[in-house]
């Protein structure tokens, strides 16, 4: 029985060796015949990021002022604090629309909640602010002037002292509504 153990222990022996050997020895098993493809492991090694990325303080955030209307048709400006402080980001602050807390204290927007802002553009001396042709549905003239006023007021409180436009699925309003309300450009 002794003798069954000891070869038995060698076995072993041998066998972890090759395993070594084989799969975690620096030089692996090359084939004889160099005509046949060889597959390669690649293993990707995670560098440590630099101290100062971690350390680095968040971000302030900045302030954009938007414009909401509040009771009896009045003009009510509201401050939100955001990453960065663009002109779009505003104008999307001002497409989610009032906060429950707003609403609480009179402040709704007129612009319908499904409209989306395409772009932004500042170009040749002017803002382009397009938005998707449901801005103009639903509501009747007074819906739709302060509709117009929210989108210029917010853009203005930006300085920019440029002439706002707004397109509507990438053309210019001319008219607006069921009413065909007509709308003077630039809207400032």
């Amino acid at each position: 029985m002794g003798v069954f153990i000891r070869t038995l222990i060698v076995c072993l022996i041998i066998c972890i060796g090759y395993y070594v050997y084989l799969f975690l020895g620096k030089e692996s098993y090359q084939p004889l015949n160099t005509n046949e493809t060889t597959v390669t492991r690649e293993v990707k090694v995670k560098t440590p990021k630099p101290v100062a990325e971690e350390t680095q303080q968040p971000k302030q955030k900045q302030e954009v002022q938007i414009c909401f209307m509040s009771d009896e048709n009045t003009v009510h400006y509201v401050k939100r604090e955001v990453e960065n402080k663009t002109l779009e980001i505003a104008i999307n602050e001002l497409l989610k629309g009032p906060s429950k807390y707003e609403t609480s204290h009179g402040v709704y927007s007129e612009i319908p909640q499904d409209v989306k802002l395409m772009w932004v553009k500042d170009e040749n001396g002017k803002i382009i602010v397009n938005l998707t042709r449901n801005f103009e549905y639903g509501g009747g003239t007074k819906s739709i002037q302060n509709r117009i006023k929210q989108i210029k007021l917010t853009v203005d409180s930006f300085n920019l002292k440029k002439p706002v436009y707004l397109y509507l699925d990438g053309k210019q309003a001319e008219y607006m509504g069921g009413e065909g309300i007509y709308i003077e450009q630039p809207l400032n």
